[in-house]
């Protein structure tokens, strides 16, 4: 789990440093509507790389929290709705690379985060006091 929260980390990083420069071109400032759609992208961007952030610091405390669990839910829901967004709306073949390993990587924190949920008590309860 520590391993996979690190690598939520840097995923995050990623996103948060290298997918503006990767994603974005020259083109879309000028064109019609272009502005709209350099805001949508830094909004997707944003859900992306705030949901890596949320699962690298919180992902210990996920197991025993169900509220934390369902907005990590809300989370990946919503990077992968940006992500769809991303992929549909781009015509770069290079998105799809940029994109699709990190939409698979989400996939990857709701199976190990909050898919799971509590997991049973590992001791027996206590006996009644006698007397």
């Amino acid at each position: 789990m520590f391993f996979l929260r690190v690598l939520s980390f840097f995923a995050g990083s990623f996103v948060a440093f290298a997918a503006p420069f990767y994603l974005l071109t020259e083109r879309q400032g000028s064109a019609p509507g272009g502005v709209a759609m350099i805001a949508l992208a830094l909004l997707a961007v944003l859900v992306f790389g705030l949901s890596y952030f949320y699962f690298a610091l919180l992902g210990h405390q996920l197991a025993r929290n169900p509220a934390m669990r369902r907005w990590g839910a809300c989370l990946i829901v919503l990077q992968m709705g940006a992500g769809a967004w991303l992929l549909h709306a781009s015509t770069e073949p290079h998105t799809l690379i940029a994109v699709a390993p990190l939409l698979c990587f989400s996939v990857l924190l709701f199976f190990t985060f909050v898919w799971p949920g509590n997991s049973g008590s590992s001791h027996r309860p206590m006996r009644r006091r006698e007397g």
